[in-house]
């Protein structure tokens, strides 16, 4: 076992983890951001227009919009529309829309090609089941699945396999979860902000599982006291 190196992976993890989730977090504040731009700007016009059907949000939704009307800078999107309707924009930017569900996607697909490219394979290094020099190939693999093991990262994979291999609706092997249980097979994938935040608890969970694993057992042993009293 080379404690010190448990002891740099919890340090480079806690890091990783760290950039990961306030980009996130980041992201997050500026649909909110966003969003409360676009409900400000509606409200003026209701303002200006009272009852007209023009004021109401149905219809302003289909009206045009631009970042620079948001307090942002003159961004274009790559799009076969020449226009950005605040509709859409409403629908990327709302609580847990689709800007969120594509983010939360792209965490999981990031986070679980870390542990299965990097963590993973550096933490049977550390264990000593692995070469120093062992790479990412079918028989490290083998071992792997055999010494480094968990029940939180075997799940991820069948989220992350769903993702990528099932155009984002659960596969079959979703019902083998053991700890994310929030989809059956078939259901599309949604990942709102509350199980993103769950699924960072639980990363963080683990890293502290490679924080206990840089200390050597105690092999002290304190023999119970006699009940006898003098």
């Amino acid at each position: 076992m080379n404690y010190l190196r448990f002891n740099e992976l919890f340090w480079e993890f806690s890091d990783y983890i760290e950039e990961v989730h306030s980009l996130y977090l980041d992201s997050i504040v500026g649909y909110e951001l966003l969003h409360d731009g676009l409900e400000t700007q509606q409200e003026e016009i209701r303002k200006w227009l009272g009852d007209h059907e023009y004021a109401k949000k149905e219809f302003q939704d289909t009206r045009s919009i631009g970042y620079p009307d948001l307090g942002g800078g003159d961004h274009q999107i790559i799009s076969m529309s020449a226009e950005m309707t605040q509709g859409d924009l409403r629908k990327r930017v709302e609580t847990d829309g689709r800007n969120a569900q594509i983010l939360g996607n792209m965490l999981v697909v990031s986070v679980y090609a870390y542990w299965e490219e990097y963590l993973r394979i550096e933490i049977g290094k550390a264990k000593g089941v692995l070469s120093p020099d062992a790479k990412n190939s079918e028989e490290t693999r083998k071992v792997l699945n055999k010494k480094v093991v968990s029940d939180f990262w075997g799940d991820l994979r069948y989220l992350r396999n769903s993702i990528v291999h099932s155009h984002g609706v659960a596969n079959s092997d979703m019902a083998r979860c053991k700890i994310i249980k929030w989809f059956k097979p078939g259901d599309k994938i949604v990942l709102s902000y509350a199980m993103v935040r769950a699924l960072f608890i639980k990363i963080a969970l683990y890293r502290n599982e490679i924080y206990s694993l840089q200390f050597p057992p105690s092999f002290i042993h304190i023999p119970k006291g006699s009940d006898d009293v003098d």
